[in-house]
């Protein structure tokens, strides 16, 4: 039931090509129900990491506003959507740096502001920190004593 798979083609491709591609996509092994296929437009970065990005932009976007903390933001998205993960946490998993270098390459090649690196990514990747860390804010320092 809901047995899927995606081809994705670029404009260059070999329209003669695509068709095989998906007739070998859609073979079911002997016993099996065929696979569904869908086509489409392949675009840059693949699905998954679009989305990835995306969602930890989101997640990185409401830290960086001080909306909640990091650590509330994959609660909430681990609890309240039934992620695996947190957003944060999942983009520590491949590494600020790395996360930093796909916005920057999702943005270069697509324009799409929706890529544009996020400060919290950008300084947690140049300070070798996690996405998950608070790190210290101006609040932090101007706080009472007593």
């Amino acid at each position: 039931a809901g047995r899927r798979r995606v081809l994705a083609v670029t404009p260059a491709a070999d329209p003669a090509a695509a068709r095989d591609a998906r007739a070998v996509l859609a073979r079911a092994a002997q016993g099996q129900e065929p696979w569904a296929v869908s086509v489409v437009r392949d675009t840059a970065g693949s699905v998954a990491q679009r989305l990835l990005a995306s969602i930890v932009s989101v997640a990185a976007g409401i830290a960086e506003r001080s909306i909640a903390a990091p650590a509330d933001i994959d609660l909430a998205v681990t609890a309240g959507l039934g992620y695996p993960v947190g957003p944060l946490a999942w983009g520590d998993r491949i590494g600020a740096d790395r996360m930093l270098e796909l916005h920057r390459a999702l943005h270069r090649t697509t324009g799409d502001p929706r890529h544009r690196p996020s400060r919290w990514v950008t300084e947690r990747a140049q300070l070798g920190l996690a996405l998950t860390d608070r790190g210290t804010s101006p609040a932090d320092c101007t706080a009472d004593a007593t």
